[in-house]
């Protein structure tokens, strides 16, 4: 209180202080105690902490006793143009106003403040904030005590870039492992969809977000939300309004890194997540090409700093060389596994997804079918192998059409297709069959010289055979013996 002996108060607050700087490695930590040591030993209401943003060159309040929440979520001091705070953070000195009624420059935050101390916070000859101190007495502090705080915000500038420095190699070391995460998920994923939703979730764990979102330019170039995690989602809306004119629209234009720290404070601003203080966004670019973009949102204000943006940017380098990669993997398989004419998975994928569905079914009890349809056009005419390949187009594109999406579609040989019914046995084929044959009596490529005729053979798991290879090699021998053949138009 101010009726402590100096000396003594002086040996408790360098004593506390010291505690705080060798024991505290947290910058909340730091500065909740240098708040509770103002306020016990100096018997004051009103203490803020207000640090720089070297950025924008604006102080922000990062901790507060005594003001209002709307006080210190917005507000923004220019360094050296607006009141107390600005003055000291640009001179470097300290400055005390017994009576804030007389000051011009004072810039009020709490009505009841009638004088005021302002501490530049200074490590190295480099500003790191001010400890702004108001008391509802006037001329509170004599010069014992301003020497005295003084001597503690010095201090206390000691212990918060320490503290900054511990936070700031622990994200160094979180960025290596995000990193190492974010390549090791890249080179484990099967395909697009897997990998953005481990890198959603490793991103935000990592930066402990409200919200990461990724967006992925699809084939017309429009954005699309691809994955997002933690509380806080945006909406297709949300992300076309910011790709005009917000943090997508900011990071596009500028090709790097973008960051709205304070989303209360700028009116209009569009933002991309609902009730978020803070985005930041990067550009995901791979040899040159934009693919998409890293949002990430927190609640608060002020939440993202120089290293928070240094390590969204190298996990997006990462992430976009992954998802690349994913792609160009994805497209190798798809050419692979799929007929050029019918766009059905071909022959050779038949027996991967045979085995998959074998393996499946074994594991889990389950029963499945494979239904073989052949379709040949018969007319007097001579063979026409434009007209040919228009049919298996057109019964390929119905078989899509009337089948469920569990269901694979592959075209075997030159006009067999083969049906992959997971969950489906035997006795169940024969509404598939009826299904398919009633669907392709309407195939409109036929002509009125012509007649389609359809060859149907099933075989089933496990009654007819225990593996892949022996599903096929029994359904090829049911349909080369001709089980069932049927004249579908005419």
């Amino acid at each position: 209180m101010k009726n402590v002996h100096p000396s003594i108060r002086e040996v408790a607050v360098l004593q506390e202080a010291t505690e705080m700087i060798l024991s505290s490695m947290d910058v909340d930590t730091v500065l909740h105690q240098i708040l509770l040591i103002v306020r016990n030993y100096f018997g004051v209401a009103n203490c803020a902490v207000f640090l720089l943003d070297p950025v924008s060159n604006e102080l922000y309040c990062r901790a507060h006793n005594g003001y209002s929440e709307e006080f210190a979520r917005d507000s923004r001091i220019k360094v050296g143009a607006e009141g107390i705070t600005g003055w000291v953070a640009q001179h470097k000195t300290p400055k005390y106003v017994p009576n804030v009624s007389k000051e011009p420059a004072y810039v009020a935050a709490d009505a009841s403040v009638r004088s005021e101390l302002a501490l530049p916070l200074i490590v190295r000859d480099e500003v790191l904030g001010v400890l702004s101190i108001g008391s509802q007495h006037l001329d509170y502090f004599n010069d014992s005590m301003v020497g005295l705080l003084a001597l503690f915000a010095s201090q206390s500038a000691v212990a918060v870039e320490n503290a900054r420095l511990y936070t700031s190699e622990r994200r160094r070391m979180r960025q290596i492992e995000l990193i190492n995460l974010i390549a090791r998920s890249a080179t484990a994923a099967n395909d697009v969809e897997q990998l953005l939703s481990n890198l959603a979730d490793l991103i935000e764990d990592t930066f402990d977000a409200s919200g990461v979102c990724l967006l992925l330019r699809d084939h017309e170039g429009q954005l699309a939300m691809r994955a997002y995690a933690g509380k806080l989602a945006p909406t297709p809306a949300t992300v076309a309004e910011s790709e005009r004119s917000g943090i997508i629209a900011q990071a596009f234009a500028s090709h790097m890194n973008a960051v709205a720290n304070h989303l209360s404070s700028r009116a209009g601003w569009p933002a991309c997540f609902p009730e978020s203080g803070s985005e930041l966004c990067v550009p995901l670019v791979s040899l040159g090409e934009t693919l998409g973009a890293l949002l990430i949102a927190h609640g608060s204000a002020q939440a993202f700093n120089a290293e928070d943006r240094s390590i969204a940017q190298a996990a997006a380098d990462v992430c976009a060389t992954g998802i690349r990669n994913v792609q160009l993997s994805e497209e190798l398989r798809r050419i692979t596994n799929t007929d050029s004419l019918t766009g059905l998975y071909n022959q050779r994928y038949l027996h991967v997804l045979a085995a998959q569905e074998t393996s499946r079914s074994r594991r889990y009890g389950k029963r499945f079918s494979l239904l073989m349809l052949e379709a040949k056009e018969e007319h007097d005419r001579p063979a026409d192998l434009d007209r040919a390949d228009d049919l298996l187009k057109q019964v390929a594109q119905t078989l899509k059409r009337q089948l469920r999406g569990v269901d694979s579609i592959c075209r075997y040989g030159t006009d067999r297709f083969v049906i992959i019914l997971p969950e489906t046995p035997s006795h169940g084929v024969q509404g598939v069959q009826r299904k398919v044959q009633e669907s392709l009596n309407s195939v409109p490529v036929l002509g009125s010289d012509s007649k389609l005729t359809l060859r149907f053979a099933a075989t089933s798991y496990p009654e007819n055979g225990k593996s892949e290879l022996e599903l096929l090699r029994d359904l090829l021998a049911r349909m080369d013996d001709g089980h069932e053949q049927t004249n579908a138009a005419g």
